[in-house]
């Protein structure tokens, strides 16, 4: 049962990654065109900057979320607990699993109410020539949320369970201490 959770919040955080690097790559060229538009012909391509601050940039800061909190790859120090013992370490990565869930929770359950709330009111940017709907990019957020809620909530299980929530994964290069 927990394999196949496991796998299953693999493949949706991988394809938050996907979609994180898809709206990078959008960015860049959208970003590309309008500039080589504005110095080549003088005619900038309207609603760049809305687009880039309203989906591209919410979609490559919160989707790839998932992905680091399912591999433990969120940012860490342990400048003060190198010295803990395991069993230390442990109960202080349950303690701190614990806080990340709650703090993901109300994370998601306040941008699920934002977005809902923007997505009956239509929100929209005003833009010369019109009005550009911004609602739909509101929705990433909580759906990054519950993903890294669930995500930790996975972790946790696995904590509670006395397994290594990393165990058998592929961190990366790793620097070894001298």
């Amino acid at each position: 049962m927990l394999s196949t959770i496991d796998r299953l919040l693999e493949y949706w955080s991988r394809a938050l990654l996907a979609l994180a690097i898809i709206a990078g790559i959008l960015m860049m060229l959208h970003v590309s065109v309008d500039v080589f538009m504005r110095t080549a012909f003088n005619a900038p391509l309207r609603q760049t900057n809305q687009t880039v601050a309203a989906y591209y940039m919410i979609a490559v800061a919160f989707a790839p979320l998932a992905i680091l909190g399912k591999h433990g790859n969120h940012i860490s120090a342990d400048v003060f607990t190198g010295q803990l013992s395991p069993r230390g370490k442990r109960l202080l990565e349950i303690f701190t699993t614990l806080l990340s869930l709650a703090y993901m929770y109300v994370f998601t359950w306040q941008s699920w109410i934002s977005a809902a709330r923007r997505t009956s009111q239509g929100e929209v940017l005003e833009i010369s020539g019109g009005y550009m709907p911004v609602w739909p990019g509101r929705w990433l957020l909580p759906v990054a949320g519950a993903s890294l809620f669930l995500c930790f909530a996975f972790r946790i299980v696995r904590l509670l369970l006395g397994q290594d929530p990393d165990e058998g994964e592929d961190h990366g290069p790793t620097i070894e201490k001298v």
